[in-house]
C-alpha cells in the first residue's frame, strides 16, 4: 500500500495508539470526578493540553478541546462573530467547508460576508482581504494551508494590518492543513483563534483544539451543558481522542521534515508535469510542501483515483471532508483549466522518495491504458 492522501487524514503514531488505549483499557475515570480515578484522568487531560500547547508555543490554558476541526471553526466563527462590533466579516472564497457553511449560516442571520477571490495559483493576497475589511468588520478568518491545492496564506503579517482597520475584529485562522507541518506561533503573529486537528497529525479521528488568545473575552459558546473546557465547550472530555491527541503532539517537529519533503514534492511534481497533458493547479512556490494538486487531461478525477486504487495506490479527487460528488469550489474560485481531472497527493512525514516513484511509474502505465 501507497497512502498519499495525508490530508484527508494520517495514520496514528504507535504513541498516540498506546495512550488511546491506556485511556479505555486502565484511565476510564471522567475528568470531573473527584475520586482517584477521576483525578488521574484530570492530569492526563492537562498533560495533553499542555503538550498541544507546546506544539503551538503558547499557554495550555489558552487550548480548547473540541471533537475536531469542523468544531473548532464552528466555535470561532458562530461563537466569534459580534453583529454589536460590526455587520461585516470577512474570508476567502477558498476556506474548507466547515469556515464557509458557518460563514453562509451567519449570512443568512443578517451579517454581510464578503468571500475574497483567489489568485490564478490559489494564493490570496493580503492587500486584497485587507482591502475587504472596514471599521464595520467584526471578524476576519483566513486559512493558513489550503486543503486542496497547498497554497499557504499570509496570515503571519495579517493580524497587525488587520487590527489597525478594525481594532474590535477578531482574526480567525484555520490552521488544520499547517499544524506539524509548518512552525506555528498563533500567540506571536497576533492571531486571536487558531484551529487544529488531532488527526492530520497522527493521532485519534473526533478531536481537536481551538486557540484562543488571553485578549479575547467575548467568544461565546455554541454547545451548552456542564462548563467544561472553560465553558467554551461543554460536554465530558474525549479523553481517549485527548491523551492520543496529546501524544502524536509531543512528537510535533516541523523543521525535522520540511526540507526533505520540499525536495520530495519537487522531484514528483517535475516528473508529473513533464507528462503530456498534465497540468499543475496552484503553484509550487510559497506552497506547502505536503500537498500537490495536478490534472491528467481527458480523465475524469474519479477515473484515475480508481486505477491507482486498484495498484494499491490512494489518493484524492478533492477535500475528502466533503461527502457528495459536488464539483471543488477551490479549483472552481481559482478558473483551473481542468477541474473535473484533479487528483490530489498528500504526503506525510513517512511519505519516502521511492513511494512516489512507484506512483509516478504507475501512472505512466495508467495514462497509456486511460488514454
Amino acid at each position: 500500500m501507497i497512502y498519499l492522501d495525508n490530508s484527508a487524514t494520517t495514520k496514528p503514531s504507535e504513541s498516540a495508539v498506546k495512550a488511546a488505549i491506556l485511556m479505555m483499557e486502565e484511565e476510564f475515570g471522567n475528568p470531573s470526578s473527584r475520586y482517584t480515578l477521576g483525578l488521574s484522568s484530570e492530569r492526563i487531560l492537562n498533560e495533553a493540553r499542555a503538550s498541544v500547547a507546546a506544539s503551538l508555543h503558547t499557554n495550555a490554558k489558552n487550548i480548547i478541546f473540541t471533537s475536531g476541526g469542523t468544531e473548532s471553526d464552528n466555535i470561532a466563527i458562530i461563537g466569534g462573530a459580534n453583529i454589536k462590533a460590526g455587520k461585516r466579516i470577512v474570508t476567502t472564497a477558498i476556506e474548507h467547508d466547515a469556515v464557509k457553511n458557518a460563514f453562509m449560516h451567519l449570512e443568512a442571520l443578517g451579517f454581510e460576508v464578503v468571500f475574497v477571490a483567489p489568485e490564478e495559483d490559489g494564493s490570496v493576497k493580503a492587500e486584497k482581504i485587507l482591502a475587504a475589511v472596514n471599521d464595520k468588520t467584526s471578524l476576519v478568518s483566513v486559512m493558513h494551508v489550503n486543503n486542496e491545492t497547498g497554497a499557504i496564506l499570509p496570515i503571519e503579517k495579517l493580524a497587525p494590518m488587520i487590527k489597525r482597520k478594525a481594532p474590535r475584529a477578531l482574526f480567525h485562522v484555520d490552521a488544520v492543513q499547517s499544524f506539524g507541518k509548518i512552525d506555528l506561533y498563533p500567540s506571536r503573529w497576533g492571531i486571536d483563534l487558531m484551529t487544529v486537528s488531532s488527526h492530520k497529525v497522527h493521532g485519534p479521528k473526533g478531536v481537536g483544539a481551538l486557540y484562543k488568545s488571553d485578549k479575547v473575552t467575548s467568544l461565546k459558546p455554541i454547545v451548552f451543558g456542564g462548563g467544561q473546557e472553560g465553558n467554551i465547550r461543554s460536554g465530558t472530555e474525549n479523553m481517549v481522542g485527548i491523551a492520543g491527541f496529546g501524544a502524536a503532539a509531543a512528537e510535533i517537529n516541523p523543521d525535522e521534515h520540511y526540507e526533505r519533503m520540499a525536495k520530495l514534492k519537487k522531484d514528483f511534481a517535475e516528473k508529473l508535469l513533464a507528462l503530456p497533458d498534465v497540468y499543475l493547479n496552484g503553484g509550487l512556490i510559497n506552497s506547502s510542501p505536503y500537498i500537490l494538486n495536478v490534472s491528467f487531461k481527458g480523465i475524469r478525477s474519479e477515473i484515475m483515483l480508481n486505477a491507482l486504487s486498484e495498484e494499491g495506490i490512494y489518493v484524492s479527487s478533492g477535500s475528502a471532508c466533503a461527502k457528495g460528488a459536488k464539483g471543488s469550489s477551490t479549483l472552481a474560485a481559482m478558473n483551473v483549466p481542468y477541474p473535473d481531472n484533479a487528483i490530489r497527493f498528500s504526503f506525510s512525514k513517512h511519505t519516502s522518495f521511492e513511494e512516489l516513484e512507484e506512483t509516478y511509474q504507475t501512472i505512466i502505465k495508467k495514462l497509456e491504458i486511460l488514454r
